[in-house]
């Protein structure tokens, strides 16, 4: 038995090394990669050819991994935890993230979704993974620092996160759905509305010192929240949501998907997040910036 893991464990260093040296050669995505479209929500997410390069890794990681019966083995509930024993041998983020997602199918099962972009280009930040899992549901954490850690390293759990993707599952489709905080037009109808652009209308509905804008594209309930009395305004951040969605497409939810946003300025507000349901299952990611959420979330899968 310690034979095999033994014999199982240089295999994956080896499959990892061979990740990292086609991943040198690949060229980096810059952001010139955005493609303007129409706006067509509920299609699959734009294949943007930032997310291509870490495609090819993740697929020939997979085929490699499906060669070898160990590693074949490794995706089933029972798969051994390699976490933090295995170095990451590329340097470039998006590279770096293939690696990453690589090994957490290995752990996870290599049926689950993950974002294949880190959501920004700033090379001096590397991009740190580590996650938790319970089986059914898992959380992944993502942060950058000046060097690149390896995978799952404990260290990381005193970083502060700028992305968290998680999923969790449910008894039931219903009872999925029922975690989507979806709002139909007609819930806001005889409310003051405003043109966001693109030929999005949406409502503001405002009380209590607060204001809350919202408005509906394709299965998505999208809403930002702003503070009336610190005198912010939620249209800015509403345009730019709706912009934002002009080079992106989000996942197409099985029902329902919503996106909850705040003004920047807000102090002890919640970081921009979206959600939707697959399934029995809720997938949630959040981040502290809004182009970086906006982009992870255009490339899980």
């Amino acid at each position: 038995m310690k034979k095999t893991l033994i014999v199982s464990l240089a295999a994956l260093a080896l499959v990892l090394a061979g990740c990292g040296n086609q991943a040198e050669n690949q060229t980096q995505a810059t952001s010139s990669d955005k493609v303007s479209t129409s706006h067509k929500k509920q299609a699959q997410p734009k294949k943007a050819s930032s997310t291509s390069s870490s495609s090819s890794v993740s697929s020939q990681s997979s085929s490699e991994a499906s060669s070898s019966q160990a590693q074949s083995s490794a995706t089933t509930s029972s798969a051994p935890d390699y976490s933090g024993q295995v170095r990451i041998s590329a340097t470039q983020n998006l590279q770096r993230l293939g690696q990453f997602n690589y090994l957490l199918k290995y752990n996870l099962g290599k049926e689950i979704v993950l974002p294949n972009n880190p959501g920004y280009n700033d090379e001096s930040k590397k991009l740190n993974v580590w996650y938790e899992s319970d089986g059914n549901n898992y959380s992944i954490h993502y942060s950058q620092a000046a060097s690149g850690q390896d995978f799952n390293a404990n260290s990381l759990r005193d970083v502060t996160d700028y992305a968290v993707f998680t999923k969790k599952t449910y008894g039931s489709a219903s009872e999925a759905q029922a975690e989507i905080n979806y709002q139909t037009a007609a819930m806001t109808q005889g409310l003051p509305k405003v043109n966001l652009g693109y030929g999005i209308i949406g409502t503001i509905d405002s009380g209590a010192g607060q204001k809350y804008l919202h408005w509906n594209e394709g299965r998505w309930s999208l809403g930002v929240h702003a503070v009336a009395v610190n005198g912010e305004d939620p249209v800015p951040t509403a345009r730019k949501v709706v912009e934002l969605l002009e080079q992106y497409y989000l996942p197409a939810p099985d029902n329902y998907g919503s996106g909850s946003f705040s003004v920047a300025s807000s102090s002890g507000q919640q970081a921009p997040t979206l959600k939707w349901q697959a399934g029995n299952s809720v997938y949630s990611l959040e981040a502290k910036d809004l182009t970086v959420l906006v982009r992870m979330a255009s490339t899980v899968k």
